[in-house]
């Protein structure tokens, strides 16, 4: 990130800035402890608070943390649980972590926003180690995984639009998501997600995964753009298929179109490589990514290939926080710290120990658990049809584990890339006990 600066009064000594204190008005400001019980709500009154002033979009658990350390969470009663979610594969770190702690207060310290009317140091060195990782082209930075592919879905029917006035087709796979904003939900293959909002964005067009004919018959002369995610997350952590992605990339060679992937949850370290495409071996013109970027803090990203980046102009895109110094300096130190701890490695062996792990239980209980498939740290365990996700969460939680739902009967977990043994051994045995407490 530039100049290190132990304080905060070195750096701004170094811009030639003077002591903020001294332009502060002149009274303490109060302190507040979160830790201080006198400071905390109970979990009843957080929840009478949400319910009267949130819009109740989601069905929340009756938990509220207070804090975490790590690879665990502590909620407001003082319980502990393991956090093999990391807040749905965001907080790729774990939490608290003391270099993005750092990062963050570093830069707090010094400039928030100031949007992107002007340079950014942080925004620069950024896009630049993401661009140096593999992927040879520019960045555009936003807020979130939703922003990142409205993004592309604009890029891409932009692109089209300089082939022809009739190239705007976008291709998808069924099941996929890609967010909830009215772009994303167009391209999200899954009724229950597109139900009640009425006609969607026209000349999308849903091909089922892993259905190779299929694919190569969608996409025609009249295709700007596919996208779809390497391994579907929420779906039900399904890694599609090699041949399925070189098609695809084949496909829109032949026809002149842009190949997306939706890197977003498996991408940032999550798959054991960076991107999830180096797994595969196949290189797309688009990349999306978001959650583990920011380690916790909000950022999205979409990359696009050198050769395809002039196809937005000045003036065709933009955000107002999207890209802002605090969420680009912390992004930047999630990256650093991926390499100075050699991440990447511990993902790849941690994820041969917990699959191992996950697949005895499923040797155990071959009457409950059908298959353990994902890719890297995002590992789903595929249980029976009649044996439903929600509760097993719940029941979950109540002995200290947190995981989330892949689709009716699936459990996705998402640990943090940097867990450790100690932990995964612990939520082995809580899945046991889970397991074993299914009645059929």
């Amino acid at each position: 990130m530039g100049e290190e600066f132990k304080t905060a009064e070195s750096a701004r000594e170094f811009v030639g800035l003077p002591d903020m204190n001294a332009l502060a008005p002149a009274h303490e400001p109060r302190q507040r402890n979160a830790f201080d019980p006198a400071e905390r709500l109970t979990l009843k009154e957080i929840r009478e608070l949400d319910e009267k002033y949130v819009l109740q979009t989601y069905a929340r658990m009756p938990v509220a943390f207070q804090y975490g350390a790590g690879d665990h969470l502590y909620d407001t009663e003082g319980k502990e649980y393991i956090d093999f979610l990391s807040g749905i594969a965001v907080t790729a770190l774990g939490h608290a972590h003391s270099d993005l702690i750092a990062a963050l207060n570093q830069q707090a310290e010094m400039l928030w926003h100031t949007s992107n009317l002007f340079f950014n140091q942080q925004q620069a060195q950024l896009a630049r180690a993401l661009v140096e990782i593999n992927f040879p082209g520019k960045v555009f930075f936003c807020n979130s995984g939703t922003e990142a592919n409205e993004a592309a879905l604009k890029f891409m029917r932009a692109y089209g639009q300089t082939k022809s006035p009739a190239r705007q087709k976008v291709v998808a796979v069924k099941d996929g998501f890609h967010g909830r904003t009215f772009g994303a939900l167009s391209i999200t293959g899954q009724d229950k997600i597109q139900k009640g909002f009425g006609e969607i964005l026209g000349h999308i067009e849903f091909v089922a995964a892993d259905d190779i004919a299929g694919l190569s018959a969608a996409i025609d002369s009249n295709t700007c753009g596919v996208i779809f995610e390497p391994v579907q997350g929420e779906s039900g952590v399904i890694p599609l298929s090699s041949d399925f992605l070189k098609i695809a990339r084949a496909r829109c060679n032949e026809e002149g179109a842009l190949l997306c992937f939706d890197e977003i949850q498996i991408g940032m370290g999550r798959s054991g490589h960076y991107f999830a495409y180096q797994h595969y071996g196949v290189l797309p013109d688009i990349v999306t990514m978001a959650k583990g970027l920011g380690g916790g803090f909000p950022i999205g990203a979409m990359l696009v290939a050198e050769k395809h980046a002039a196809v937005f102009e000045k003036g065709m895109h933009g955000t107002t926080f999207g890209g802002n110094h605090l969420a680009t300096a912390v992004a930047y130190e999630v990256i650093r710290t991926i390499e100075a701890e050699k991440i990447l490695d511990h993902v790849k062996a941690s994820a041969r120990y917990l699959t191992s792990a996950l697949n005895k239980l499923k040797e155990k209980y071959p009457d409950k658990i059908t298959e353990v498939r994902g890719l890297g740290l995002l590992i789903g365990i595929v249980f029976v049809d009649s044996i439903e996700a929600r509760p097993l969460i719940e029941k979950a939680l109540q002995l200290g584990l947190i995981v989330g739902r892949g689709g009716n009967s699936v459990l996705r977990l998402a640990p943090p890339l940097n867990v450790r043994k100690t932990t995964m051994d612990a939520a082995v045995e809580k899945l046991d006990q889970l397991v074993a407490g299914i009645q059929l």
